[in-house]
């Protein structure tokens, strides 16, 4: 799977089609395919909520994250990969 980054350019499919390796382009923006923006964007709305309920966190960043990424389990991040190979398994079913 390649996502735009400049590295992954046409020699890079060149190689991989010469040797046989099946790959997916990514396209230009498509974060529904990274399973991190999602554990980010979770991590964004708990930033919200706790701000929300406690101002006084804005003066701590440090503490607000703490307590953010405090929310987040490891089944959380687990079930962004999970979502990502749904979808992944759906375009590649096209």
């Amino acid at each position: 799977m390649f996502d735009n980054a400049p590295i992954h350019d046409a020699d890079g499919d060149a190689f991989m089609t010469v040797n046989g390796v099946a790959f997916l382009r990514l396209p230009p923006y498509s974060p529904n395919m990274q399973p991190i923006e999602g554990v980010f964007n979770d991590f964004k709305g708990i930033i919200r909520s706790l701000v929300y309920h406690r101002q006084s966190l804005v003066d701590d960043p440090h503490l607000l994250q703490a307590m953010a990424a405090s929310f987040l389990s490891q089944r959380h991040i687990v079930g962004q990969f999970d979502r990502v190979d749904r979808v992944l398994a759906a375009v590649c079913a096209q």
